[in-house]
């Protein structure tokens, strides 16, 4: 299977299904569309990087074309993954309730540490090199977001919780199809060796990472108290 038969297998059609069988119109549409613009516009550089390490890579004949060092069919991934994760949130997202004040001091803080963490992996390279590029490029985006609406989201955890969480499990069981189908590759030079199901563990917390990235922003979007507090 090549890479643009992934997405006519795996995300075109839930997106579809979604989209087709009668998608409310969400609060704020605009943050629905613009939301893959920015995940498209800040993941470029990262996935760029990435693929010139030999993190992850492609092998010949399973992709188009590649602008810089990513194939086509990856920037294709960035717009589809945030429509497909956005739609399904709009689903379980019911209205949202009052969140304690502390959330935003927990949740900021925990994220701020596991940013530090991402530097720290960073820094060694060597095995820690994904997780570590991971948790450094997406944990400080997450500590803006507790800091600012921690609150707002803890009051949305089920949105949160189930937004979140169910697109990360059908992506995982997705990634690891295409692993063992050979679509693309993992170097084993630049992770820990953890995993479940021949998944690596730092495959797990990309995806985890993309879709809270996804779900938090579009649930600060959508919530009236965020943009009074931004005014």
């Amino acid at each position: 299977m090549t890479y643009l038969a992934f997405h006519l297998v795996f995300l075109l059609p839930p997106l579809l299904i979604l989209l087709a069988t009668g998608f409310p119109r969400p609060p704020r549409l605009w943050a629905y569309l613009l939301m893959p613009l920015i995940a498209l516009v800040y993941t470029t550089p990262w996935d760029n990087y990435l693929v010139w390490q030999g993190v992850w890579g492609y092998p010949e004949g399973r992709v188009l074309l590649r602008l810089g060092y990513v194939p086509l069919e990856e920037y294709l991934f960035f717009l589809l993954q945030p429509l497909l994760t956005g739609a399904f949130l709009h689903r379980v997202a019911g209205p949202p309730a009052p969140g304690g004040g502390l959330a935003r001091v927990a949740g900021g803080g925990m994220w701020l540490l596991l940013a530090a963490l991402g530097v720290l992996l960073l820094a060694l390279g060597g095995k820690g090199l994904y997780l570590g590029l991971t948790l450094a490029y997406f944990a400080p985006v997450f500590v803006l977001q507790w800091a600012f609406g921690g609150d707002l989201l803890w009051g949305w955890r089920r949105a949160l919780l189930l937004g979140a969480g169910l697109p990360t499990l059908y992506l995982w069981f997705a990634d690891a199809w295409a692993i063992r189908e050979g679509i693309w590759w993992i170097s084993p030079r630049y992770t820990l060796g953890l995993g479940a199901f021949g998944l690596p563990l730092e495959e797990m917390a990309f995806f985890l990472c993309t879709n809270l990235a996804v779900v938090q922003g579009l649930l600060l979007a959508w919530h009236p108290e965020a943009l009074r507090r931004l005014r």
